[in-house]
């Protein structure tokens, strides 16, 4: 039942986005775009690092430098445009919601509203509006990219030496697997912090619209130590949530690096023994596996995203 909700959920938001389809087509090509020209730059560096160890090698490098050049600023000014279609995209979107949040309150029937707590749907209306614009920006600013990034550079890796990308494919999923138990572990307490965290606003809202009947049976001492307690919940939550989910960079990256060491001397060797991989197909592929993100961060990309929508 309740993936069913998930997937309900998400098939009203697409559809919801997708009503503005140009912008949404725009921003689609610009993610296109701006991956093309990320996996082509690596592609160029190595071609220009083999043209060194040409006969009069100026003629054959400072080509090359000019189109890395137009790759640059090309991939720059795609990198200024997009975030601000993905921003006109999902501020336009949550804006839209918001208004439509607060129609559908006004609708609701009393016996319902009776039933939820006034900080829960204060936080509803208001933080989780919030995350899910951030989880959206998140999507198009991060996940999309990195997503395609990595399909597309397989097919560039396999082109370049199918052993090396083997051995990258078989190593990545080491740092995968570690993002999920962490990724697992953190879900848990970053439910547990949006649950507290509505329960500290209804408290808080309680102690507003209540304030001459507190005063009146003298309880200022009794609020005091229930916000404290509540207080300190939201906090020792966050804190856990935080630092579970902060643990996911130091431990992948040190995966990572392992994976790179092991290109370059794998690499290295197939140099020395001439099958015809080249000083700068490694430099290619290095590049390329180290600019790309790893299937662990888009791992946790998705877990966070999923959060928030």
């Amino acid at each position: 039942m309740k993936h069913k909700t998930s997937s309900s959920s998400l098939r009203r938001l697409t559809r919801d986005l997708l009503q503005a389809r140009w912008l949404f087509l725009l921003a689609s090509l610009g993610t296109v775009a701006q991956v093309a020209l990320t996996v082509l730059l690596p592609v160029l560096i190595g071609n220009a690092v083999d043209s060194v160890l040409l006969p009069q090698a100026e003629q054959h490098v400072m080509p090359i430098l000019g189109q890395m050049l137009l790759v640059i600023l090309a991939n720059t000014l795609i990198q200024w445009l997009n975030p601000l279609l993905y921003n006109q995209l999902v501020y336009r979107y949550s804006q839209q919601l918001r208004q439509d949040v607060i129609k559908k309150v006004h609708y609701l029937p009393l016996a319902y509203l009776d039933r939820q707590g006034t900080g829960d749907l204060v936080s509803r209306v208001t933080t989780d509006l919030e995350q899910l614009s951030n989880g959206l920006l998140m999507v198009f600013n991060q996940f999309f990219v990195g997503l395609l990034t990595i399909l597309v550079t397989i097919i560039s890796m396999a082109r370049l030496d199918f052993f090396l990308l083997l051995l990258v494919l078989l190593l990545t999923p080491l740092s995968l697997f570690l993002a999920r138990f962490i990724a697992r572990k953190s879900f848990s307490f970053f439910q547990r912090q949006t649950q507290a965290r509505g329960a500290q606003t209804q408290l808080i809202e309680e102690s507003l619209t209540q304030e001459s009947l507190i005063q009146a049976f003298n309880a200022q001492e009794q609020f005091d130590t229930a916000f404290t307690l509540s207080n300190q919940t939201y906090a020792d939550y966050s804190q856990a949530a935080i630092f579970y989910s902060s643990t996911v960079n130091p431990s992948t990256r040190f995966i990572n690096a392992l994976i790179y060491a092991l290109i370059v001397g794998f690499g290295a060797v197939r140099i020395i023994q001439g099958t015809g991989f080249t000083v700068g197909q490694l430099v290619t592929f290095s590049t390329t596996s180290t600019s790309t993100p790893s299937l662990s961060t888009i791992y946790r990309q998705s877990c966070q995203n999923c959060r928030a929508l």
